[in-house]
């Protein structure tokens, strides 16, 4: 069993760090020249103390941000070769499911699942120290492109995101 979620419920906040992230995904206007794309994928299996799964009722997400950092990488001979962004945070996933029981309640199961990216040009190489964009003048965004959750077995779930995290200059 596949189940596609088909909006974007449950994001909130404003891009800040330790609160939620508005979802921004690029397009013609907003061109994403810095970015990177995540895929966080594995098994997620409902805890013992929660009964099992019969079908998914909704996912939502929320995406948070944790930190921020702006890398700068020297080569060995003292040359600075550029920049890159590392963000790290948690995207945290809630699961509303009917349980695969006589009275077949609704319950709701949550899980984090934490995030790292390396944020470089968009053909992969680094962001030259001169960018305008340094030292404090953009704005990351984060856009979850896909989510995909297989059914295993009433207890475990295969999940597959697919998550872009991409900078804006202010």
């Amino acid at each position: 069993m596949f189940f596609y979620p088909t909006s974007k419920v449950g994001t909130s906040g404003t891009g800040s760090l330790d609160g939620g992230v508005v979802e921004l995904c690029p397009n013609a206007q907003k061109v994403a020249k810095y970015y990177r794309e995540i895929i966080i994928n594995g098994n997620l299996v409902i805890p013992p103390q929660k009964p099992p799964k019969e079908h998914i009722v909704k996912v939502t997400h929320q995406i948070i941000l944790n930190d921020v950092e702006v890398l700068t990488v020297t080569l060995p001979d003292g040359t600075i070769a550029g920049k890159k962004i590392i963000v790290a945070g948690i995207i945290s996933l809630s699961i509303q499911y009917v349980a695969d029981v006589p009275d077949q309640k609704v319950h709701h199961v949550h899980f984090d699942l934490p995030f790292t990216g390396i944020i470089l040009k968009d053909c992969g190489t680094l962001i030259s120290t001169n960018d305008t964009i340094f030292p404090n003048n953009f704005v990351v965004h984060s856009c979850v492109e896909k989510v995909r959750l297989t059914q295993i077995d009433n207890r475990t779930l295969n999940k597959e995101i697919v998550l872009m995290l991409w900078v804006e200059e202010k």
